[in-house]
Order: C-alpha cells, then sequence, then structure tokens
C-alpha cells in the first residue's frame, strides 16, 4: 500500500478498498484511474488502498486520507465508484460528502463505455 506523505502534497490520490483482500491490489481500477487521470490533465495519483477491508470495519487508509484533506495536502481524490467507501449507497454518499466538506474534489471514474459518432467506444 503506498500512502500520501509529504512528497506527495498536491499530488492526486486514487483511493481503493477491496474485500476480500486481491493479491494483485485492484491493479485494473488502479490502471484505470491513472490512465482518466493522465486523460484530464492531472498527474500520475498517489494510491491509498485498503485491501481486504470490509466497509464495515476501520479502514486505515481511508482514514489517513481523510486526514491529508484535512491538513491541506490533497485536495483531488479519484474513485472508481462511490461502492470503494461502503456497498450501502447511503453511507456512501455521507463519507464522499465527508470529503468534500473537508476541501476535496472526488472525481468518480466515469464508465468504461461511451457512445462516440454512433459507435461504442473504451474511455480508458
Amino acid at each position: 500500500m503506498t500512502t500520501v506523505s509529504p512528497p506527495h502534497v498536491g499530488a492526486p490520490v486514487a483511493y481503493l478498498r477491496c474485500y476480500p483482500r486481491d493479491p494483485w491490489e485492484m491493479a485494473a481500477h488502479r490502471n484505470a484511474l491513472t490512465a482518466y487521470a493522465q486523460g484530464i490533465g492531472l498527474s500520475r495519483p498517489v494510491v491509498c488502498l485498503d485491501n481486504g477491508v470490509s466497509s464495515r470495519e476501520e479502514r486505515p487508509a481511508l482514514e489517513q486520507l481523510l486526514a491529508h484533506v484535512l491538513a491541506g495536502a490533497v485536495r483531488i481524490v479519484l474513485i472508481p465508484g462511490l461502492w470503494v467507501f461502503s456497498l450501502d449507497p447511503e453511507r456512501a454518499r455521507a463519507i464522499a460528502d465527508r470529503f468534500i466538506t473537508a476541501g476535496a474534489e472526488i472525481i468518480d471514474l466515469p464508465g468504461r463505455w461511451h457512445e462516440y459518432e454512433g459507435r461504442r467506444v473504451a474511455r480508458w
């Protein structure tokens, strides 16, 4: 797991959570978030990962990330969907709102496919 530290102040951060534990550390999601971030003009995101952690348990990387947002070290948080915060939609929205209130912009990865000139193409 990579966490935000002083050299990464200002860098976008991708937050991921997987349960049960993913030995590949959500590589496909990390790659998609990185490609999307770079595609919209952001630098490569630092990844914060709660691997093997249920959304019902304490999530150390999530809490550390929120602390960095509150400290002003992180302003952009990329996620593949609100489900990384919680599988309960209301709880997930409440967590996202905590980040927004603390000063972060939450960027949710758009769907993989979209229509372009009448055909379906991959976004990332």
